[in-house]
């Protein structure tokens, strides 16, 4: 079976996983390891992003939040971005009708600069700032809200929401997986990407240059020494498929 296929059973199955919570007894108390606001009426576990928040709020270092993260981070690297989160899976989806996208650079370090700004805005202000901009929360949270606590009296946020999900939608259209590769705080579990016991490896003696992995890969990777490593892979396998001599291989790192 071909990764892609895999990878989109593995995302229809956590998007069903994340959304179970429909009883109070299905809320667990675990965070997700991936980007899913908690504020969705059937989530089933929290937005580690929104628990971070809560943690600088309380004025509390957030053991329970980091430990979830550094588990699942030493396990799959950043595969979790390119296997199981929603958001991730929705804008594979939309970005699916355009195979040709516009080439940005990449800046690596913009998704550390937004966790640094998430974590100061949350000291400053006492408030989960970023959950009322965030894209996901727009779509997985805000929307089914609106049905299912109706009649729902909204607020200048809804709008916001809207605002930033337009926004996010238009840039993901234009640029593949805008949202993982510049915005995504939590992207920055991709430095885990270096020691996970998943990974991908290249074999030079079978790879040919021919840069076909490099041409499909929706994080915009540019060199081949960064497949599997570099903190914008979300070890999608994208470029395992594409490879016509078989030179990448997902495997686990002895």
């Amino acid at each position: 079976m071909k990764l892609s296929k895999l990878r989109m059973i593995t995302q229809i199955t956590a998007f069903a996983l994340s959304n179970i919570g429909f009883t109070s007894v299905l809320k667990t108390g675990v965070c997700f390891p991936y980007l899913y606001c908690y504020g969705c009426p059937f989530a089933s576990a929290g937005c580690p992003i929104g628990s971070l928040q809560h943690f600088v709020i309380s004025i509390k270092f957030p053991i329970y939040i980091l430990g979830i993260l550094g588990v699942f981070g030493t396990v799959f690297g950043r595969a979790f971005c390119g296997w199981a989160c929603p958001f991730g899976s929705f804008q594979d989806l939309i970005g699916a009708s355009r195979k040709q996208k516009r080439r940005l650079r990449r800046i690596t370090y913009a998704k550390f600069a937004v966790l640094f700004i998430v974590i100061i805005t949350a000291w400053l202000t006492l408030d989960t700032l970023f959950c009322k901009f965030c894209p996901s929360g727009s779509l997985f949270a805000v929307f089914p809200a609106i049905f299912y606590y109706a009649p729902l009296e909204v607020g200048v946020f809804f709008y916001v929401h809207i605002v930033t999900l337009i926004i996010t939608v238009i840039m993901v259209l234009i640029f593949s997986r805008f949202w993982c590769r510049y915005i995504c705080p939590l992207g920055t579990i991709g430095v885990f990407n270096k020691l996970s016991i998943l990974t991908i490896s290249l074999n030079p003696a079978k790879c040919e240059k021919c840069l076909d992995c490099l041409s499909v890969c929706p994080m915009g990777i540019t060199e081949l020494s960064d497949i599997g490593s570099s903190t914008d892979c979300i070890l999608c396998g994208r470029c395992v498929d594409s490879c016509p001599t078989e030179a990448l291989k997902a495997r686990i790192r002895k």
